[in-house]
């Protein structure tokens, strides 16, 4: 029978990868916590949170650079924000794309957004490269260290591994309940302007 750790030492960096893909914070946090733990190796952790990263970013912007403007020309709330957009653009420059990194949750749409600004395409891949590079190691390195915080609470995580794989089950599915709830509410006020 598979045990816990078995999973993670198979599946994690898989994990890692797609969960950074998308947006990645907590994947790469229990990356690190679990390369702490010896299931992962911290530099494979750091190198597939690099990689879902940065292709995730990417992904969004050209999407955004190529698609967006058909998206966005049938949304009014959004093709009103595309001045704004410039506007930050040029206000901040191109410290906007590091600092869309530190986005929780709005990373995708921002990037979409940017996608449609006239920022040229090798600028953003040249910030979003040394963003997703730095981004990757510090936070893979706070999971790792936060880990030890685990570790003091939990001096052996094996007797608790059905507990805390259930609590993460629950979480998550109560952050996806949420995150539903709120999008359907942003859309239904947006409808309603």
């Amino acid at each position: 029978m598979w045990r816990m750790e078995d999973y993670i030492a198979r599946y994690g960096y898989l994990a890692i990868l797609i969960g950074t893909f998308l947006e990645g914070e907590t994947t790469v946090l229990l990356g690190g916590i679990f390369s702490k733990l010896s299931y992962l190796k911290l530099d494979q952790v750091m190198v597939w949170a690099f990689a879902g990263t940065f292709a995730g970013d990417c992904t969004f912007f050209f999407l955004g650079k190529f698609l967006g403007r058909n998206i966005i020309e049938r949304f009014e709330f959004l093709r009103s924000k595309i001045p704004l957009a410039n506007a930050i653009m040029r206000k901040y420059g191109n410290f906007i794309i590091f600092l869309v990194r530190f986005f929780v949750g709005i990373r995708g749409v921002i990037l979409l957004l940017l996608g449609c600004t006239d920022i040229r395409k090798r600028t953003f891949f040249v910030y979003s490269l040394i963003s997703a590079f730095l981004w990757s190691i510090v936070v893979s390195s706070i999971g790792y260290l936060f880990a030890n915080v685990v570790y003091i609470f939990v001096q052996d995580i094996k007797e608790y591994e059905e507990l805390i794989s259930a609590a993460m089950l629950v979480v998550v599915i109560i952050f996806i309940f949420i995150y539903r709830h709120i999008v359907k509410e942003k859309e239904q006020d947006y409808g309603n302007e």
